[in-house]
């Protein structure tokens, strides 16, 4: 059984989580095609915004690792972008009100997401299992502090357990009337587990929304960028782009209808 904590938004008169927005598709000004999200994430604007989230979070080595690339593509506008640019650049531009994670570890993508759109609800979904890569896994309460480091004011539910159970569970319960306009499935690299993942979360990406899936041609992971491409090859809904070149591989999708 997953385990949900929920943060209520912060200061005055500040809607809790909200049901409002249903299943209809939610009123954000989208980009116009993908091709505009790609263009607008390999700009130094874009790596500039995400270093500036980067500065206030607390350091990692991955974090550290990260920085060091984002600068040198500054100097080098070598057209670089990778999952954290993809989702500045979406936040800003689609100005999404709901946002889904499954893969938050210390936060770093929700935090670019919640820089941009202060306001934005939250449903972060993780094992937190001790460490990750070598690197400590703290678990939600470290996610609220960095969130409050971006200034995040809007509300945030933080749901524990593995995602091919606790996603379901969600969408049975608390989130059965919730659609996402931004959803990042970065989580389970087993095969078969991303690709449940996949499948779990995009009946509930709104058409207009983005579903950015990471590390498709990982070292350590075989097989992610065919899965990837195998379903969305079945998936009429959605237009699709894939950065084979840079960091460990991002893919993004926009669903054009349902």
């Amino acid at each position: 059984m997953s385990q949900v904590s929920v943060n209520p938004a912060s200061g005055p008169n500040r809607p809790g989580l909200s049901k409002a927005a249903g299943k209809v598709a939610l009123a954000w000004t989208r980009p116009s095609s993908i091709a505009e999200i790609v263009e607008r994430a390999a700009t130094r604007e874009v790596y500039g915004k995400v270093l500036d989230v980067f500065d206030a979070l607390e350091p990692d080595v991955y974090l550290e690792k990260s920085k060091v690339r984002l600068r040198e593509a500054m100097r080098d506008e070598d057209g670089y972008w990778d999952l954290c640019c993809a989702l500045a650049t979406f936040a800003e531009l689609g100005k999404p009100r709901r946002y889904l994670e499954i893969g938050v570890r210390r936060g770093r993508s929700a935090c670019v997401v919640a820089s941009a759109q202060p306001d934005i609800e939250l449903f972060l979904f993780d094992l937190w299992a001790g460490d990750y890569a070598g690197v400590p896994n703290p678990g939600p309460e470290f996610v609220r502090d960095q969130l409050r480091k971006v200034d995040h004011r809007g509300p945030s539910c933080f749901v524990s357990g593995r995602s091919q159970q606790s996603i379901p569970e969600f969408f049975k319960g608390p989130g059965k009337d919730l659609t996402f306009d931004l959803i990042t499935v970065d989580g389970d690299h087993r095969v078969d587990g991303a690709l449940t993942d996949l499948e779990n979360v995009l009946p509930r990406l709104a058409v207009g929304g983005v579903l950015v899936f990471d590390d498709i041609c990982h070292p350590g992971y075989t097989g992610l960028a065919e899965t990837w491409r195998r379903w969305t090859g079945t998936q009429k809904c959605l237009k699709t782009v894939e950065n084979t070149r840079d960091a460990t591989g991002t893919a993004i999708a926009l669903k054009v209808q349902e």
